[in-house]
Order: structure tokens, then C-alpha cells, then sequence
């Protein structure tokens, strides 16, 4: 026998069984008895543990109704049906819940149903336990505390008048039933202490209710506030087009994957010609106006994949994705001659055109070399009468 056969193992040391067979820990089975019951989906298990701890309260106060039915205090012949159609009403819900059928209906807790259905148990089990009926007003309270979190205003409403009617109906019981004759101020006043048990509870509910909404109205103006800080981080103002920052960005994302992938993709200097002469003859108004129509005309006239950036001043720059030399000029051209038709002004007579100068960028090009590229192309296309394409070579030094 080795030396090394003597060790424990790793896989003892660490407590893993060694073989299938092997006890496994009373932990896992805790967790995977956990996993069954309450599901391993985390929405779901919110839902599951609240309907779990109504049904453990209603198991308490089964437990008290039977301690007052041993004192005899409590009617006998109502206790048991009272604790099975309390219990397993709550529990049915429960089940109800774990299944999944509620997942798809407006409120998959069933806080409304279980509210209900707890202060009706609630309201029975103060008509069967006689002069200790007053030990179920705390319950009452610590049922309708329960689903403060979970209501809505409409629903806080439809609990209160669910609760004063029941229990109105449960005193004109008691006054007009086994305690006819007897003076009715003592079961007034406890009525009394109901209202206002559901009074104090709607108006706290209400409070957490509007808290929540304001809550849930300021998380959605950050986001939304978040979402304009982002844009204005990476868009123009004024064209809405991508900026220099966030173009630099993506182009340096897409050339790495244009490497890996072998493919090529074109870039693309775009300069709107003469633009000087636009803002002195008709205001910087109005060439911005220019600015933004062209740059919806260049994203109306791009892929989707493709990308235009204002590149600063009047020029933009295009990243046409997965396009060689060949096709890129002729979505450029395309963009050229419907700028050459477009008018920026109400009498049809604001002409503006572009020149552009385009550079193919394949893998080991390096990408400032083939910006510099495409700025001498635009160059050679300004500088051959403008409203023009002009493509680099591969060459290029």
C-alpha cells in the first residue's frame, strides 16, 4: 500500500461524498425540501413566505380557540369545523399560489383574497368563543396590518367595509342572539373598538400606499433622468446622432470583432459642402436646421448595424459594418444624391451637397490610419469640385 493511499482525499476533506450512495448533508435536503416548497424563483418565494406566515398565524389562533375551548369558555360543536375551513382556506390559497395559475392574474400574492378570507375566519371565531370575544380584536388588527404593504387604495376601501360588516353583523348577533336581554353598551363599545381598529388601519395603509407611489414615481423620473444622462453622454444635441467620444468607442469595439472575424467595414468622412455660406446667408438657425436634416437623412439611409456620428462642426463620420470598398461607396453615393434633392428651406431653393471621402479598414489596418486615410480622400473630393466621392486607396501611404 502507498503512502498516498493512507491520506484522506480531497473530496473527503472538503465533506463531499464520495460516492453516489454517500449520505448527503442535512443541509442539502434543507434546501432542495425549501426549493420544493417554495419554489427557487425569487419573486415567487416573496410571494410563497407571506402566504406561509398567514397560514402560521391562523394555526396560532386555531391553537387559542382550542385553549378556550378546553377552559369552556368557546362553543364545542363549532370549534373543529370553524379550524378546518379556516386552516384549509388559507392553506388552499397557499397551494393556489405555489402552483402557478395566479402568475398570470392582476395581484399573484392573493393579498386581497387572503385578507378577506382571514377577517371572515376572523369574524366566525368571534361568534363561537362567548365572553372572551374581545381576544379577537388584537387578531383583527394584526390581520389587517398584515396586508398594508400589499393593497392598493381601492383594495384598502374594500377591506374596511368587509371587516365593519362582518363584525356589525357578528354584534347584532350577539345583542339580538345568546345575550338578548342583556345590556347592549358592552358590545357597542367593542364594535366601537373595531371601527376604529379599521379607521387606523386604513389610514396608515393609505399613508404607506401614496408613500409607495411616490416612491415608485421618483425611481421612474431617475431612471428616466439616468436614461437623458446617458444620451446627452453619448448623442448630439443638436443632429442626434452618436458624438465623437461614443463613435471612438464603437469604433474601436467593431474593429476588434472585424479582426476576429476577417471582415472588412468601411469609414466614411462626410463634410457638407460650402456650410459657411448657409449659416451667413440665412443664420445659424438655419444651418442647424441643415444639421439635423441630414443627420435623420444619413440614419434613414443606413443599416441598421451601420453607425453615423457627428464628427464635429459639418462633418460626420460613417461606419458602415461588414462592407468592403465596393459596397460602401455605392450606400454613400445613395446618401449623396438624396442630400443633392433634399431642400432645407419652405421655397424649395436651400440646396446643400456633400463630399466624402472613403477608407476601407480590414484586419492589421491600424483604425487612426484608416481615419487618415479617409480625411485625405475627402480632401481629394473637395478639392475636385465638391458633391463627390472619393475613394482611398489601399496604397495610401
Amino acid at each position: 500500500m502507498s503512502p498516498q493511499s493512507l491520506l484522506p482525499s480531497s473530496r473527503a476533506l472538503a465533506g463531499v461524498p464520495s460516492s453516489p450512495g454517500a449520505v448527503r448533508s442535512p443541509e442539502g435536503a434543507g434546501a432542495r425540501l425549501a426549493g420544493w416548497l417554495f419554489t427557487t424563483d425569487r419573486h415567487q418565494r416573496l410571494r410563497l413566505a407571506q402566504a406561509g406566515l398567514a397560514n402560521l398565524l391562523m394555526l396560532a389562533c386555531a391553537s387559542l380557540m382550542h385553549v378556550l375551548d378546553a377552559s369552556g369558555i368557546a362553543d364545542p360543536r363549532w370549534i373543529w369545523p370553524w379550524t378546518l375551513v379556516s386552516v384549509g382556506g388559507l392553506l388552499g390559497l397557499f397551494v393556489l399560489i405555489r402552483s402557478g395559475r395566479a402568475l398570470h392574474w392582476r395581484d399573484p400574492s392573493l393579498t386581497l383574497p387572503q385578507m378577506l378570507f382571514a377577517i371572515l375566519s376572523t369574524a366566525g371565531g368571534y361568534c363561537i368563543i362567548g365572553s372572551s370575544r374581545a381576544i379577537v380584536l388584537p387578531v383583527l388588527a394584526v390581520v389587517m396590518m398584515f396586508g398594508m404593504f400589499g393593497l392598493t387604495k381601492r383594495h384598502v376601501r374594500i377591506v374596511g367595509a368587509w371587516t365593519l360588516a362582518l363584525f356589525g353583523a357578528a354584534s347584532l348577533y350577539w345583542v339580538n342572539g345568546p345575550e338578548r336581554g342583556q345590556h347592549p353598551g358592552e358590545e357597542a363599545a367593542r364594535f366601537m373598538m373595531v371601527g376604529i381598529i379599521v379607521i387606523g388601519v386604513m389610514l396608515l395603509t393609505t399613508r404607506l400606499v401614496t408613500m409607495r407611489e411616490r416612491l415608485r414615481e421618483q425611481r421612474a423620473q431617475i431612471a428616466a433622468a439616468l436614461e437623458r444622462i446617458s444620451e446627452l453622454a453619448t448623442r448630439d444635441e443638436l443632429t442626434g446622432c452618436l458624438n465623437r467620444r461614443a463613435m471612438m468607442e464603437r469604433l474601436e469595439e467593431e474593429a476588434s470583432r472585424s479582426a476576429r472575424a476577417g471582415q472588412p467595414m468601411c469609414l466614411v468622412l462626410l463634410d457638407l459642402d460650402h456650410f459657411k455660406r448657409i449659416n451667413d446667408a440665412y443664420g445659424h438657425a438655419a444651418g442647424d436646421e441643415v444639421l439635423r436634416r441630414f443627420g435623420a437623412l444619413a440614419s434613414a439611409t443606413l443599416r441598421g448595424t451601420d453607425l453615423v456620428a457627428r464628427w464635429g462642426g459639418e462633418e460626420f463620420l460613417l461606419m458602415l459594418v461588414a462592407t468592403n470598398a465596393a459596397q460602401g461607396a455605392i450606400c454613400v453615393q445613395r446618401m449623396l444624391d438624396a442630400l443633392a434633392v433634399e431642400r432645407f428651406d419652405p421655397a424649395g431653393t436651400q440646396q446643400v451637397t456633400g463630399s466624402a471621402g472613403l477608407a476601407e479598414f480590414r484586419g492589421g489596418d491600424g483604425l487612426v490610419e484608416t481615419l487618415e486615410k479617409a480625411d485625405r480622400a475627402l480632401y481629394r473630393a473637395k478639392a475636385g469640385g465638391r458633391n463627390r466621392l472619393e475613394q482611398a486607396e489601399r496604397q495610401d501611404p
